[in-house]
């Protein structure tokens, strides 16, 4: 890719320097944090190895593998490498048999999770760390993979033979900084930047600076070949056109993967901004958010309400899921809602979601108003057939006009507000449900609601805030 010519001044490069070197003394782990996670990482492994067969090996990845993990919040991930002449279920059933004969009485415990693959999560005595034990088939190239996450394993290794330790530290810098505009992380709650993408940004442009340089210029499209550093060697529509994705980081490890394919416009143009913000004037608060601030949520919901706007929220209780996926099921469901608003002359302003445990919100910001006509748009008065059935249909109107050749019908509204047309969802059946969001006991708010939804609402503005 081609660099554009926002560098920054000499002057500013200095302070930037400063502030970087302040901020690392904070996201860096201290000498005894890695000492002790390094410490009972390899205390588990050799654990792993001596339940182990043979012919399994025993891998560390992620973060703590690759020294770019941020204080304070490492965790240690153990792959379980199985051969892969293998049988997947007999691979599953075994990975999680081995981690569960490692498992000390009296201080341990365990939960089984599921990916691709279940897993199993270790709860650590004495170390404020979790561990999972994965288990995965054993390759050397992408196109030996069984599931997506025999992947992690070639990750490790381009990122361990290709980063600096000054490069491994800018990517600590880089989740620090995401992570306090809520945009690190690949979850779909989220929508961000995953770990690996911050350390192939990082290697890409060098370091933490020159990321920032490039999202503070940013323009969409935008597709980044990391095998082709420092060259143009490929055609971005071309490849834009391949992923379906207006920001491409194609994957150095699996040619047929876009990094980036996870991360929303919405936290791209977070991202940009904060760049902006800290290469204008760099400064350590640009790291350091408030997070959630009930008083400043509580302020801009009395300010709105003062501009006679509106905030209505429908509350649902979740089953014992995965958060992902119901995340996902939320968000389809609210932009259901949304176009169903939108249909009916309740344009939103902002729509919101929120999940806590088994508490969920959808709620939305619009004008406070109230409709007593619709105005509907019909066919051609030519079009013989379609003409007379629309005069049929909506012969209860207050008065029907042409518009050159459209047939235009007002008519008394079906819904006089936006309330309406939210009970309506929830009491009929006129929007289809996900299969994990069950409208019995959805609850409509437009006013007082109880304080837990309250809480969700608020964090979900503050969400959406640009700081």
């Amino acid at each position: 890719m081609k660099r554009g010519n926002g560098r920054l001044s000499e002057g500013k490069k200095r302070a930037a320097e400063k502030v970087l070197h302040r901020v690392l003394l904070d996201v860096k782990p201290t000498p005894n944090e890695i000492e002790l996670l390094n410490e009972r990482s390899n205390e588990l492994m050799g654990r792993l190895k001596a339940e182990a067969p043979r012919n399994v090996d025993i891998l560390l990845v992620g973060s703590v593998a690759r020294g770019t993990q941020i204080r304070g919040t490492s965790d240690i991930d153990i792959f379980l490498l199985f051969p892969k002449t293998m049988d997947e279920r007999r691979m599953e059933a075994e990975g999680l048999k081995i981690a569960k004969r490692v498992i000390k009485k009296g201080g341990e415990r365990f939960e089984i999770k599921y990916a691709e693959h279940p897993y199993t999560r270790m709860f650590l005595k004495g170390i404020a760390a979790t561990a999972d034990i994965v288990p995965a088939f054993k390759i050397s190239n992408a196109e030996e993979m069984g599931s997506a996450v025999d992947r992690t394993q070639l990750h490790n290794k381009f990122v361990n033979s290709k980063l600096s330790q000054k490069q491994r530290n800018d990517v600590r810098l880089l989740k620090a900084f995401l992570d306090a505009r809520s945009v690190y992380g690949a979850e779909a709650r989220i929508e961000g930047f995953s770990g690996y993408l911050c350390e192939l940004l990082v290697y890409y442009y060098n370091s933490f600076i020159g990321v920032l340089e490039r999202m503070a210029e940013l323009k969409l499209p935008l597709a980044i070949d990391i095998l082709n550093k420092g060259s143009e060697k490929h055609n971005v529509s071309e490849v834009v056109k391949r992923f379906n994705s207006d920001f491409v980081v194609i994957d150095p490890t699996d040619r047929n993967r876009n990094v980036a394919a996870n991360v929303s416009l919405g936290s791209i143009a977070k991202a940009a901004l904060a760049a902006r913000t800290f290469l204008d004037k760099p400064s350590v608060n640009t790291f350091y958010t408030e997070g959630y601030s009930d008083s400043w949520a509580t302020g801009l919901l009395r300010k709105l309400k003062s501009l006679d706007m509106e905030v209505l929220l429908v509350s649902f209780r979740l089953p014992d899921m995965t958060e992902d996926i119901l995340w996902q099921q939320l968000k389809r469901l609210g932009e259901r809602m949304a176009h169903e608003l939108r249909q009916h002359g309740f344009p939103p302003i902002q729509s919101l979601q929120n999940i806590r445990g088994q508490d969920a919100i959808v709620a939305f910001v619009l004008e406070r108003r109230e409709k007593r006509a619709d105005v509907i748009a019909g066919p051609s008065a030519i079009m013989s057939g379609a003409s007379e059935a629309f005069l049929k249909s909506h012969d209860r109107h207050y008065a029907m006009f042409l518009d050159k050749d459209k047939i235009i019908s007002i008519e008394n509204s079906k819904y006089a507000t936006a309330g309406d047309v939210l009970r309506r969802i929830i009491s009929q059946n006129n929007i289809k449900f996900p299969s994990y969001i069950n409208k019995k006991g959805a609850r409509l708010y437009s006013g007082r609601m109880p304080v837990r939804y309250q809480a969700l609402l608020k964090e979900a503005l503050e969400d959406k805030a640009v700081h």
